[in-house]
């Protein structure tokens, strides 16, 4: 179940990023190409939607993918169709959530050299979230994506938490205020579990590019560009921090290591206050 729900993820990732390729982009630019051979079969050739319908109906995708992982929570995990479909929302949200906030980091590197080509399209993608920010502290710098993370955290632990209260008491409103508290508590865990998650995988991605870099792979592939361009922005910084010895580059060994501790780190104090 959980191989078909990253699928399912997977694949509306490729969604979103559509919505912000212009038409020339997705026949032009290498990334823009990997996205149109993966959604033009479904968009253009099955659903015959043109480039600006596709875009308006990205709501609907999320909402269709939310149902079909009810559907799998509810084949698979042995819940009601009710729970489940909770279970999906819930699901979907912290998705969102962490989706969005690697759209802002990510974005803030749009215009550096190499990065351009791939990260000014998640810069579109959180450039609301990026917007609302500015709206409130007037920063004009990139350190706006920390209060722009913060919004986004903040808004989807806020809407999980009403999924998660509305799912214990239904339109029961008689309960009392603790009843809130808590649901809004484990909608903070489950956000902080998501990046957990997401540190997780992240940690993969680095250890497959310093294998890359062992076996020297044709640059020109898409998912070779994608790890890299997935890994630069904290991968070059850091290694500016951290010298080789001789011809072996640590700095990877050490990201990981540190990604590693901030992991624990984190579990560790969901463990002892959530």
């Amino acid at each position: 179940m959980s191989i078909i729900s990253m699928l399912i993820k997977s694949y509306l990732v490729v969604l979103l990023l559509r919505t912000v390729m212009t038409r020339q982009e997705l026949y032009f630019n290498p990334i823009g190409k990997m996205v149109a051979k993966l959604t033009d079969p479904l968009l253009e050739k099955m659903l015959k939607l043109n480039k600006k319908n596709a875009d308006r109906s990205t709501l609907l995708f999320i909402i269709l993918a939310t149902a079909l992982m009810a559907l799998l929570y509810y084949a698979f995990g042995g819940m009601s169709l009710f729970i489940s479909a909770f279970f999906a929302i819930s699901d979907m949200l912290n998705f969102l959530m962490i989706f969005y906030i690697v759209s802002i980091i990510l974005g803030i590197f749009a215009g550096n050299g190499r990065m351009s080509y791939f990260s000014m399209y998640f810069n579109r993608l959180g450039s609301l979230w990026v917007r609302a920010a500015r709206s409130v502290f007037p920063i004009r710098s990139n350190a706006v994506a920390i209060p722009a993370i913060v919004f986004v955290f903040v808004f989807f632990t806020v809407v999980n938490g009403a999924v998660i209260l509305f799912m214990q008491h239904g339109t029961d409103f008689t309960f009392v205020s603790s009843s809130l508290i808590s649901s809004m508590f484990m909608s903070l865990k489950s956000g902080l579990l998501s990046i957990v998650s997401l540190l997780g995988i992240y940690i993969w991605i680095i250890i497959i590019r310093a294998l890359m870099s062992w076996v020297s792979p044709d640059p020109s592939n898409p998912v070779v560009q994608t790890i890299i361009a997935l890994t630069d922005p904290v991968l070059v910084p850091f290694s500016r921090i951290i010298p080789p010895l001789g011809p072996v580059d640590i700095s990877p060994m050490i990201l990981i290591f540190l990604l590693y501790f901030l992991k624990n780190l984190l579990l560790r104090l969901i463990g002892m206050f959530l």
